[in-house]
């Protein structure tokens, strides 16, 4: 880590430290550390977006509850954290896992602030093309939001958010891949075999 690095890493941990707590609980569901946590999280998401759609609430009614609740939450937590967590069963498998979620958040600033930088320049640079690239982007994904439901591209793409890290977490990209990779060479051999019988 650079010195820039290590001064944003030491401001983010000091910030989330009042959520400490929260964000360590969050981050052991969110990495599967239970076998039921996956499903935890489906439903849990489900019954948001469910309650969303019963609601039909407008946008701006939307933003404005969720800005709501963010305002609540921030002011109520830390008060409230007192009573849920005690700083005594605050351990050291706890502290390291709270400082990886504070370095994965740190990494997953500076890549954004990174790609964030890229465009812009690539803008300076190369305008046309840049403007050609970002108008294709905008005008697919203009058009997906025609062919599909907003609410329900939002439950999927928040679906994808949460389940992407246990995903990666227990290797079930590889793990997928092997078993396809099984089949499909099973598949292959019998089709073989029966080739040589026929020949």
């Amino acid at each position: 880590m650079s010195v820039e690095q290590k001064r944003a890493y030491n401001k983010l941990k000091h910030d989330l430290e009042p959520w400490r707590n929260l964000i360590v609980h969050l981050d052991s569901v969110i990495s599967w550390e239970k076998n039921y946590y996956p499903a935890i999280i489906a439903v849990t998401i489900s019954a948001f977006y469910l309650l969303l759609w019963a609601l039909d609430m407008s946008t701006v009614t939307t933003l404005a509850l969720a800005g709501l609740f963010s305002l609540a939450l921030d002011y109520i937590y830390p008060s409230v954290s007192r009573f849920l967590f005690s700083p005594d069963n605050w351990n050291g498998n706890q502290e390291e896992q709270f400082e990886r979620v504070c370095t994965q958040l740190c990494y997953l600033k500076a890549a954004l602030s990174g790609w964030y930088e890229y465009l812009f320049s690539a803008k300076e640079r190369k305008s046309t093309l840049f403007v050609t690239i970002m108008s294709l982007t905008l005008l697919t994904l203009a058009w997906i939001g025609t062919i599909l439901n907003n609410l329900l591209l939002m439950y999927m793409i928040t679906m994808v958010m949460c389940l992407y890290p246990g995903v990666l977490q227990k290797n079930m990209l590889y793990k997928v891949k092997e078993y396809f990779g099984l089949v499909v060479n099973s598949k292959f051999q019998k089709l073989r075999e029966k080739n040589k019988k026929s020949d």
